[in-house]
C-alpha cells in the first residue's frame, strides 16, 4: 500500500487562491478582522465564492467589491452562508457584489462545464484530480460514476481518454440536466449515459458486471457504496476510486490514515491489499483532508 499527494506537481497558478481575499480586504479591515478571514476563495468560471465571518458582516459587500476590482475576469462574488447540505448537495449562497446570478461557465484542461452554484455542488479545486483519474483510463474501459454531478469527472475522462462507455449517475435532477448540457457542450454525448437516480439502486437494477473502473467521488457515501461498486465490476474485478475525508495532524499522515480507515471494509470485500494506493487530494479544513483511495479488486 502506498500514498501520494496530488498537489505535489500542481502549478501554483492552479492551486486554491489563498491570498486573494486577504489582499482585497487589506485597506478595509483592521488587523484583527484580517486574521479572522477564511483565506480560501473558490473561483468557478467568473464567480468567486467566499466565506465571510459573521463578525465582519458589515464589511462583506465592500470586501466583495474590492475582490472584483482585484481580479478583472470576475463578474460575481457570492458568500457561502451555510454548509453543503441536503440529498442534492447544495449550499446556501448570498449575493455580495457584481452581476446578480449564480450560473457560470467553468473551464479546465480543455473541458467546459455549465454550473449553477445554487442548485448543485461543484469544486474547482478538484481539477487536477479529475485529470489524474482521466490519465489512468485505458482505451475501451467502461466507467461507472456513482455521484456524477454536472459531469466534471465523466467529461474529463471522455475528453482525455478513450472509454467505451461512461454511466453517470446522480440523484439531483438539476445536476443531471446540466450534465446532459455539458455533454453536448463538450461533444461527448455519444460516450456518456446520464441517469438521474439513487446510485446504489440504479447499479443494483441495471449495471451489474458492466464496469472496469468505478468512481465514488462523494466522501459522505463512498465507503457505504463500496460493496455495490464491486457488484458493478466486470467479473468482480477492476478499479475503484473511493474518496473519503480523514482527520490527521499533518498532510503527510493523511494517506496512511485513510488506508487505516478503509482497510477493514476492503478486507471484507476481498480487495488486493498490495494494489491499494491513497492519494491526498486537498485540505478541506484544519487537520482535515480529502483522500482518494484507489482500490484494485
Amino acid at each position: 500500500m502506498t500514498f501520494t499527494d496530488s498537489q505535489a506537481s500542481v502549478p501554483c497558478s492552479r492551486r486554491p487562491k489563498s491570498r486573494l481575499l486577504a489582499k482585497a480586504s487589506r485597506t478595509i479591515l483592521e488587523a484583527k478582522g484580517l486574521a479572522s478571514l477564511r483565506k480560501g476563495v473558490d473561483i468557478v468560471g467568473d464567480i468567486a465564492v467566499v466565506k465571510i465571518p459573521q463578525d465582519l458582516e458589515k464589511s462583506k459587500n465592500e470586501v466583495a467589491e474590492s475582490l472584483l476590482g482585484l481580479v478583472p475576469h470576475l463578474k460575481v462574488v457570492l458568500g457561502q452562508i451555510g454548509p453543503v447540505e441536503s440529498q442534492f448537495r447544495t449550499r446556501r449562497l448570498e449575493w455580495l457584489a457584481g452581476e446578480k446570478r449564480t450560473d457560470t461557465l467553468h473551464r479546465e484542461y480543455g473541458c467546459q462545464y455549465r454550473v449553477d452554484l445554487s442548485m448543485m455542488y461543484f469544486s474547482p479545486r478538484l481539477g487536477s484530480e479529475r485529470k489524474r483519474i482521466a490519465d489512468q483510463v485505458s482505451p475501451g474501459e467502461c466507467v461507472v460514476n456513482f455521484f456524477a454531478g454536472v459531469g466534471s469527472f465523466s467529461i474529463m475522462i471522455a475528453k482525455h481518454a478513450k472509454p467505451s462507455r461512461i454511466y453517470s449517475l446522480d440523484l439531483n435532477p438539476a445536476a443531471a440536466h446540466y450534465h446532459a448540457l455539458n455533454n453536448a457542450l463538450n461533444k461527448v454525448t455519444d460516450t456518456i449515459d446520464v441517469i438521474c437516480g439513487e446510485a446504489i439502486a440504479v447499479v443494483r437494477s441495471s449495471l451489474e458486471g458492466r464496469a472496469d473502473r468505478i468512481l465514488l467521488p462523494l466522501p459522505e457515501l463512498a465507503l457505504h457504496s463500496l460493496e455495490t461498486a464491486r457488484f458493478a465490476l466486470r467479473n468482480g474485478q477492476g478499479l475503484v476510486h473511493c474518496y473519503i475525508f480523514v482527520d490527521a495532524a499533518r498532510r503527510s499522515e493523511a494517506g496512511d490514515k485513510a488506508l487505516q480507515d478503509v482497510n477493514p471494509v476492503l478486507a471484507h470485500l476481498g480487495a488486493k491489499d498490495t494494489s491499494t494506493c491513497a492519494c491526498v487530494v486537498r485540505s478541506v479544513g484544519p487537520c482535515r483532508y480529502q483522500v482518494c483511495v484507489d482500490v484494485a479488486f
